[in-house]
């Protein structure tokens, strides 16, 4: 079978599946991001430093917010992992590597240079040759 319109496990398309998917991913890397830019209010933590510190970072909106994301994210991805099949769900989360490289470029103004940009051509290679010849429905 292909991946398109192919029923996941009875609970709708594989399209939609494969956008719940996309949805969960795009929060985990929110998450991520939202969690760095706390870490960077905070001026960083360590497992060494004191619980004060700890404190202080969970009481910081950006991290509260970036966790709210990865929980909100771990929700539908339970969803995505009761449709596909297991070995071509999680290849799909090789999505966030694209998605954190653009985001450090954009927001966090890091330089990517050739072979992040081509490690991450070969991640999105990978995904659309997984997605093209499986059936991934369960």
């Amino acid at each position: 079978m292909t991946a398109k319109g192919v029923e996941a496990k009875g609970k709708g398309n594989m399209t939609g599946t494969l956008i719940l998917g996309l949805l969960a991913i795009l929060l985990l890397s929110a998450g991520q991001t939202l969690l760095k830019l706390g870490l960077n209010v905070v001026g960083g933590v360590s497992l060494a430093q004191g619980l004060a510190t700890w404190l202080k970072l969970l009481q910081t909106p950006w991290v509260l917010v970036g966790l709210a994301c990865y929980m909100l994210s771990m929700v539908l991805w339970l969803d995505v992992l009761s449709r596909l099949d297991f070995s071509l769900a999680f290849p799909l989360m090789g999505l966030n590597y694209v998605f954190i490289m653009l985001i450090g470029h954009f927001v966090f103004h890091e330089e990517v240079g050739a072979s992040r940009i081509l490690g991450v051509a070969l991640i999105l290679a990978g995904i659309l040759f997984l997605l093209r010849n499986s059936g991934g429905a369960k």
